[in-house]
C-alpha cells in the first residue's frame, strides 16, 4: 500500500476569562477528520506476480509461469580413468653396438726380423725381385688399441671376428697367430693357418661366454710364419705391403662394461589403455581434467632422455606429450625425477593403434628411454638399471562422441512453486488453464520420454495428474553439436494439458506451494544398432520446463492477501486529545468480487494486540453478460475506535490490512482485466477534546 504524509489540522477554540483566578478552562470535545492513506490498487498490487501478468488482445488479464520442473543431468561419460605403467631397463637391455679395430703388419717390419735376407729385401724395396723362401719368422707382437671405444668388459655372450688379408705379394704358410688381453695376459683366440696365398682373406671367430673378460688393450702376437717365396719368378718389392688385421667385436652382452655407449633407446615401449563406459563405444572423448605423471629412478653413469606421449590426444593440433631428462648417477648412486603435468582440454582418440578398425573405447601410449652418445666413457653393469612408472591419474572426460550406448535417466523430485503458492491463500476456481509441459534434450541421442507422476500440494491437500497418457512412450529428438564444446541444440517434445484431456486445472486451483514429478527417459530406446555420430556434453542434459497459462476467468471464496502500513499515533494526535470515533474506509472498485477488510494493530515488538472488524464490505462492481465489470461501484466501510480500541490503537506501530476476497455466487466466474481498479482512502473521523492530554 502507498502512504502519505498525514495532514491534520485542528481548530482552536478560545475562551475569554477575567480577572478572577480561580475560573477553570472550558473542556470541549470537537468534531475532526484526518485523511490517513488515499491510494490506487489494480491486480498488480493484489498479487506478487507483475512479471507474471500479461494482458490478450482484449485486455483481459493472465497469468503466464514458467518453472523449470527439471533438469536431468546425465552422470559421467565413464568413471575416472587410472593406469600406470612400468618399465624397468637393465644393462642386458642396452646394446654397446659393434667395436671394430683395425691394425696392420706390413713386409717391412716382417723383413726386420729375418736377419740379412730381411735387410736384402728392404734393399730391394720398389724392384722387381725374386724372393726366397722364408720360414721360422716370429715371434713377435703388435698393439691392438680399442681403448677409444672400451677400457674393460666382461661378457655374457658375444662374438669377436678376426679378419686377416694377405696383401704381401707372395703367399703365407703355416700362419701361427693369437689375441690376448695385454694386462691379464690370457688369450682371447689363438690358431694356425696353413695357407694364406696373396690377395686372400682369413675370418677367424669365437663366441664370447661365461662373463668372458676382454680389454681394451688388446695385443695381436704374430707366432710364426713361413712362406713359399715367389717362386721362379719375381714380383715388385713394396716393403709397405702388410697383412691386414681387423677385430670386431658385436653382438655384446655385457655383465659389466666400462665403454662409450653409442646413442640408443633403452626401451621403446607402446601400449593400450581402455576406458570403461556403462554400455557406450566411443571414438573419442575430451578430457576436461586430469594428470599424466612419471617417476623415474636411475643408477646408470650417464643422462637418460625419456619421453611419455599419448598419441591421439590432441589440443589444437598439438600432441600431448613431455621429455624429462634424468641426470647421470654417480658410482653406486641413484638418482629420482618425479613430474607431474595436467592435463585439460585434450581431445583424446579411442579408435586404438593406427590403421585399427573397429576399435572403441582405447588409446595408447608410447614410451621411451634413450641415452645420447657422449663420447664419455662410463661404467655400467647388470645391476644398473632404469625403473619407471607412468601414469594417468584421474582423468575426466566432459565430452564423448561416437555410440553413447543404453542408458535410463531418471528424475524424482519435487520443486517449489513461490510465485503460485505467494500469489494467494483461500479457494479458487478457474475455468481454463492450460499448460504445457516442455522437454529439450540437449543429448546428441534420441530418448524415450516418459510422465510416470505428476501432483501439486500445498500445506492442505495434494493432488495428483490424471491423464491417459502417463507412462505414455514419447520419442524426444537428439540434439546437434553447432561445434565442438558449443552448446547443443537440443531437440524438442511439447506436451499440452488442459481441462479437456486432464484433470490439470485441480491441481493449479489450490494454489501449489510445490509440484512433485516422477519421469524416466531411456537413450537410445529406438535405435536397433550402433549409429557413431552421437555425442553427450556433461554440462548438458534434459530440462522439463512447465509453463502454465491462466486466463483470470475465475471465482473467487475467501482468497485472502495482507498489506502492512506503518502507523505511529502521535502523528495522528500529537497532543492526545482523541476522546474516540471511527476510521472509515471509502472504496471505488471496478473488481467484479467482494471485499472484506479487518485491520490487524501491532505493537513496536511486532507482536499483534487487537484487530478492528467491520459489518460493512467493499462492494463489487457490477458485471456485463460477459462477465466484465461495468464500473466502479462506491462503498464506505467503518471501524469502531471506542474504550480498549482506541488504547489498542494509541499503543499501535503498524497496521496489517487483512483482506478477503469472494465473487458473488449468482455472478458465476468473472473476468479480470487490466484496467480493473480499487481506490482506497482511509479517513479517521475523531472526536478530540480542546484541553490538551485530554
Amino acid at each position: 500500500m502507498k502512504n502519505y504524509t498525514l495532514l491534520c489540522f485542528f481548530i482552536g477554540l478560545g475562551v475569554l476569562v477575567g480577572c478572577r483566578p480561580d475560573i477553570q478552562p472550558a473542556d470541549w470535545e470537537v468534531d475532526a477528520l484526518v485523511p490517513i492513506l488515499k491510494t490506487r490498487v489494480d491486480i498488480r498490487d493484489l498479487t506478487d506476480l507483475d512479471s507474471t501478468l500479461q494482458s490478450s488482445a482484449d485486455g483481459q488479464l493472465q497469468i503466464v509461469l514458467r518453472e523449470n520442473l527439471a533438469s536431468l543431468k546425465p552422470g559421467e561419460i565413464a568413471p575416472p580413468f587410472n593406469e600406470e605403467f612400468e618399465n624397468t631397463a637393465k644393462l642386458q637391455n642396452i646394446t654397446l653396438g659393434a667395436r671394430t679395430i683395425q691394425n696392420r703388419i706390413s713386409l717391412g717390419q716382417i723383413a726386420m726380423q729375418m736377419g740379412l735376407q730381411g735387410a736384402l729385401l728392404v734393399a730391394a724395396n720398389g724392384t722387381q725381385q725374386n724372393i726366397p723362401p722364408i720360414s721360422n719368422v716370429g715371434p713377435s707382437n703388435f698393439n691392438i688399441d680399442a681403448t677409444d671405444y672400451f677400457q674393460s668388459m666382461i661378457l655374457r655372450n658375444g662374438w669377436l671376428v678376426l679378419r686377416i688379408q694377405n696383401n704381401f705379394p707372395i703367399d703365407i704358410t703355416n700362419l701361427q697367430y693369437g689375441i690376448q688381453n695385454v694386462n691379464a695376459g690370457s688369450y682371447i683366440v689363438q690358431n694356425t693357418l696353413a695357407s694364406l696365398p696373396s690377395g686372400a682373406v682369413h675370418y677367424d671367430s669365437i663366441q664370447l661366454i661365461n662373463n668372458f673378460l676382454i680389454e681394451g688393450n688388446l695385443q695381436a702376437s704374430l707366432i710364426n710364419l713361413d712362406s713359399p717365396g715367389s717362386g721362379s719368378g719375381t714380383v715388385l718389392v713394396d716393403t709397405s705391403d702388410a697383412l691386414d688385421l681387423q677385430v670386431t667385436l658385436d653382438k655384446l652382452d655385457p655383465v659389466s662394461a666400462t665403454a662409450v655407449f653409442p646413442a640408443q633407446d633403452l626401451f621403446n615401449e607402446t601400449g593400450e589403455a581402455f576406458i570403461y563406459p556403462p554400455s557406450a563405444l566411443l571414438t573419442s572423448v575430451h578430457v576436461s581434467e586430469g594428470d599424466i605423471y612419471m617417476d623415474a629412478y636411475s643408477t646408470i653413469n650417464d643422462s637418460i632422455n625419456l619421453s611419455y606421449i599419448l598419441p591421439g590426444a590432441t589440443n589444437n593440433g598439438s600432441i600431448l606429450q613431455f621429455l624429462r631428462v634424468i641426470p647421470a648417477a654417480a658410482n653406486g648412486q641413484v638418482v629420482n625425477e618425479y613430474v607431474e603435468i595436467p592435463v585439460r582440454n585434450y581431445t583424446l582418440d579411442l579408435q586404438g593403434m593406427p590403421n585399427s578398425t573397429n576399435i572403441h573405447n582405447t588409446f595408447y601410449t608410447t614410451f621411451i628411454g634413450s641415452i645420447d652418445s657422449t663420447g664419455r666413457i662410463i661404467s655400467l653393469s647388470l645391476q644398473d638399471s632404469v625403473y619407471v612408472k607412468t601414469g594417468i591419474k584421474n582423468l575426466i572426460a566432459d565430452r564423448g562422441y561416437g555410440f553413447l550406448g543404453y542408458d535410463t535417466i531418471i528424475g524424482d523430485d519435487q520443486v517449489e512453486l513461490e510465485s503460485v503458492s505467494e500469489f494467494f491463500s483461500g479457494s479458487i476456481e478457474l475455468d481454463d488453464v492450460q499448460l504445457q509441459l516442455e522437454v529439450e534434450n540437449y543429448i546428441g541421442a534420441p530418448f524415450n520420454f516418459k510422465i510416470l507422476d505428476l501432483s501439486s500440494r500445498n500445506d492442505d491437500q495434494t493432488r495428483s495428474l490424471t491423464w491417459n497418457q502417463l507412462a505414455y512412450n514419447f520419442n524426444l529428438d537428439r540434439a546437434t553439436e553447432p561445434s565442438p564444446g558449443a552448446q547443443p541444440v537440443p531437440g524438442r517434445l511439447t506436451i499440452n494439458l488442459d481441462k479437456n484431456n486432464s484433470n490439470i486445472q485441480d491441481l493449479v486451483e489450490i494454489f501449489p506451494s510445490h509440484m512433485a514429478f516422477a519421469m524416466e527417459a531411456y537413450m537410445n530406446g529406438s535405435t536397433p544398432s550402433p549409429i557413431f555420430d552421437q555425442f553427450l556434453n556433461t554440462n548438458y542434459g534434459i530440462e522439463a520446463n512447465l509453463q502454465a497459462v491462466i486466463p483470470l476467468h475465475l471465482s473467487l471464496n475467501d482468497i485472502a492477501l495482507q498489506d502492512t502500513m506503518d502507523f505511529e499515533y502521535i502523528s495522528v494526535d500529537k497532543d492526545w486529545r482523541m476522546k474516540g470515533g471511527d476510521l472509515i474506509l471509502k472504496a471505488e472498485n471496478s473488481f467484479p468480487f467482494q471485499a472484506n477488510v479487518d485491520i490487524v494493530l501491532f505493537n513496536n515488538g511486532g507482536i499483534p494486540i487487537d484487530t478492528l472488524f467491520s459489518s460493512d464490505a467493499v462492494a463489487a462492481a457490477d458485471v456485463d453478460a460477459n462477465q466484465r465489470s461495468v464500473g466502479p461501484k462506491s462503498s464506505t466501510v467503518k471501524y469502531s475506535i471506542q474504550g480498549s480500541k482506541l488504547v489498542s490503537l494509541q499503543k499501535t506501530h503498524f497496521m496489517i490490512f487483512k483482506t478477503s476476497f469472494n465473487t458473488d455466487p449468482q455472478s458465476g466466474m468473472v473476468k479480470i482485466y487490466s484496467d480493473n481498479y480499487l481506490d482506497l482512502q482511509l479517513i479517521a473521523d475523531f472526536r478530540l477534546s480542546t484541553d490538551k492530554g485530554g
